[in-house]
């Protein structure tokens, strides 16, 4: 079976759980020696085949720690970028950047943007001692997605389901039946919640994903099937085969 593409999760598959995201840009740094392994099997492998990486977090947060991409789906789909390898150890000014395409409109982005801006104000008021992480669009630099995190409270489990219960609330009282709501999404295992622009999951952005695939040169082959790596948000880890139909 010839497999014309891989799709992967990051955190949690390529690299250990990692709660920040766009405040943090700093890029691979790990001595660990099964990750740089990994690493340089991943660009081989994009030499040859597609890689596509699926994630909740953004394109300043994924950029310089999966160089060996050639797709990322950021922020679970609201922004797909389409990248070209850089013989360099840095990417000055993003020239890996061959084509990026947001997946919402740019009036909703800007609307429900204003939006995530008074429920971080709120949540930062109700709790001081949360952590609040934005994801940014990349051409836009327009607010696309909030991380609330607590990991680092002690017993943090202990006021997960408070935490939750109150970033819903909030959410739903923005929202205030908006035609564009705004999106939380909540883990069974995890001590964070997402809130994004619209409504996002990596099965809409597998599907994306695969329709760029099939309407690229990888069509010059007969069985196209993709091989996913990864799990639902709060399913356990999967890897399955997908087969494009043509």
């Amino acid at each position: 079976m010839q497999i014309i593409a891989i799709l992967s999760d990051y955190d949690g598959t390529l690299s250990p759980i990692n709660y920040s995201n766009s405040d943090n840009k700093t890029g691979l740094h790990t001595n660990h020696g099964n990750q740089i392994e990994l690493y340089r099997v991943l660009w081989e492998i994009s030499r040859k085949r597609a890689i596509a990486i699926i994630s909740t977090k953004d394109f300043n947060f994924l950029h310089d720690r999966t160089r060996f991409a050639n797709i990322l789906s950021c922020m679970m789909r609201i922004e797909t970028i389409i990248l070209k390898h850089i013989d360099s150890d840095t990417c000055y000014k993003n020239r890996c950047v061959e084509k990026s395409m947001l997946n919402v409109e740019f009036k909703i982005l800007n609307m429900n943007s204003q939006k995530l801006e008074s429920i971080i104000d709120r949540i930062s008021l109700k709790f001081k001692n949360v952590s609040v992480y934005r994801k940014l669009a990349f051409k836009s630099n327009l607010l696309g997605g909030v991380t609330i995190d607590w990991h680092h409270l002690d017993n943090w489990n202990s006021i997960k389901k408070k935490i939750e219960q109150v970033v819903l609330r909030i959410s739903n009282e923005v929202n205030d039946s908006s035609k564009y709501p705004l999106f939380v999404q909540t883990y069974s295992s995890h001590p964070f919640v997402d809130i994004f622009s619209t409504m996002c999951s990596k099965e809409i952005a597998y599907d994306n994903i695969c329709k760029i695939i099939d309407n690229s040169d990888v069509n010059r082959f007969k069985s196209k099937n993709i091989l996913y790596l990864g799990n639902s948000p709060n399913r356990r880890k999967v890897s399955i085969y997908k087969t494009i139909r043509t």
